[in-house]
C-alpha cells in the first residue's frame, strides 16, 4: 500500500516538474537558465537579468507566489542570485498562470 502511495506520488511530481519546466522555458525564456538535475520538488533558477533575488522573493509574496532566493542559500565566494521554485503542493493547472505572475515580477523588476 505504501509503495503504492510512492509510486503514485513519483508520477505526479514527475507531470509537476515536466509543467513547471516548460512553463518557464516558455514564460521566462532567456530571462533565466534552470540549474540542476531534473529529481527533487524543486527546480532552480538563476537570474539573467541581474535582478536581486530577494527582492523578487518578497514581492512575490504579495502576489501569493511562495518563492525563495537562492543567493540566501549559496555557500559559494559570490552568490548566484536565482530563484528556488517548489512545485510539491501546487495543483498541475495552476502552475502556467503562476509562472506568468512570476515573468510580470521580473519584468517589473
Amino acid at each position: 500500500m505504501f509503495g503504492r502511495h510512492i509510486r503514485r506520488m513519483r508520477v505526479l511530481y514527475h507531470v509537476r516538474r515536466g509543467v513547471l519546466a516548460a512553463s518557464v522555458g516558455k514564460e521566462l525564456g532567456s530571462m533565466v537558465e534552470v540549474l540542476g538535475s531534473e529529481a527533487g520538488m524543486h527546480l532552480t533558477v538563476n537570474l539573467q537579468n541581474g535582478a536581486s533575488d530577494v527582492r523578487i522573493a518578497e514581492r512575490a509574496s504579495s502576489h501569493n507566489l511562495r518563492i525563495w532566493p537562492l543567493s540566501l542559500h549559496y555557500l559559494g565566494e559570490v552568490p548566484r542570485h536565482g530563484l528556488i521554485l517548489g512545485f510539491g503542493s501546487t495543483p498541475i493547472e495552476e502552475i502556467p498562470r503562476a509562472v506568468r505572475k512570476l515573468r510580470n515580477l521580473l519584468e517589473a523588476k
